[in-house]
């Protein structure tokens, strides 16, 4: 396996990482919504694909290092408005 697909894989774990941890402190357990099917894993890859897609990981990564249980979502988060809507779900 190349090193290009060793490091994008490696990346990719570490934005659905975010994308779950993001979603947890937005009070949505995104993990358990993925298993009963209330949310397609197309539209969770989707996320991800926007996660990466970001210029600030690392900013994100330390609120939610040093966040508590709730934390706001961030201005510049690509998945604002699918957490909103999860939400309210």
């Amino acid at each position: 396996m190349g090193s290009f697909v060793m490091s994008y894989n490696s990346k990719r774990e570490t934005h659905t990482k975010l994308v779950l941890g993001m979603a947890d402190r937005q009070g949505i357990d995104l993990e358990e919504m993925l298993l009963r099917a209330d949310v397609s894993e197309d539209r969770f890859e989707r996320a991800v694909d926007r996660c990466l897609g970001c210029t600030k990981p690392d900013a994100c990564k330390c609120l939610l290092d040093s966040a508590g249980s709730q934390l706001n979502l961030p201005d510049y988060c690509r998945n604002g408005e699918l957490f909103d809507e999860l939400r309210a779900k």
